[in-house]
């Protein structure tokens, strides 16, 4: 299964009057989402991401400083787009107990990867930069990556009854991120043709959450007997 796909890029934005600084930002955001994902970080150009959005080919410049620069900004605004952590922060500070809380994170990512922002941009940006990383990577890591991932393993440290620093944390969270990182990046069409119920999500979302969180939540229940029996992990 290849890892990702180059569709062809959709026709570039229409030029449009530029609506104060926030909507241009957001124009070439937009724009260089859309080249950097089809050609890559060393395919990409200041004057087609400026085509494309519409605006005079110095705006990257003006309103990012250079194309490195909009290249880390693309990055973190795809990771946000595709999981808020407000969205992960508010589950972990719900009342439910750290099960339900688990479950609710993976049934906001299952639907969330099965409908159609899995075709967009953000995740074939964000698949490419893990597939080639670039020096742009440590300030995703730090910026959007780690801060989820802190609220992720008390999740499941939680689930498991050890705390966030114990051994199996870890390679939990590595069977935990598996199954979302393979909906996420997979090329689509392949995946598609190897497991045909995906291509019908509003059939097939109920069922593989289902199965998700109980594949997942069975195996924590296994760790969490081990811990018990061999506590340093």
């Amino acid at each position: 299964m290849g890892i990702m796909s180059t569709p062809e890029l959709p026709s570039p934005l229409p030029v449009s009057p530029l609506k104060g600084s926030d909507r241009t930002r957001e124009q070439i955001l937009d724009a260089a989402g859309e080249v950097f994902a089809a050609k890559g970080y060393d395919g990409a150009t200041s004057r087609e991401i400026c085509d494309r959005a519409g605006v005079n080919t110095a705006a990257v410049n003006y309103h990012f400083g250079g194309i490195d620069a909009l290249y880390a900004a693309t990055l973190l605004q795809a990771h946000r787009r595709f999981l808020k952590i407000e969205t992960l922060a508010a589950i972990a500070a719900s009342d439910e107990d750290a099960r339900s809380k688990l479950r609710a994170f993976l049934a906001s990512m299952v639907q969330r990867l099965l409908q159609p922002i899995a075709a967009s941009w953000e995740l074939r940006l964000l698949g490419r930069e893990i597939a080639a990383p670039t020096k742009a990577r440590d300030a995703l890591v730090e910026t959007e990556i780690l801060p989820k991932q802190r609220l992720l393993r008390q999740l499941i440290a939680d689930v498991i009854g050890v705390t966030t620093d114990h051994p199996a944390v870890s390679r939990a969270l590595l069977n935990v991120i598996a199954p979302c990182m393979l909906l996420a990046l997979a090329d689509r069409r392949a995946l598609e043709l190897i497991m045909p119920n995906l291509a019908d999500p509003a059939g097939e979302i109920g069922p593989l959450t289902r199965h998700v969180e109980r594949f997942i939540l069975a195996g924590l229940d296994a760790i969490s007997l081990d811990c018990r029996d061999q506590p340093l992990g």
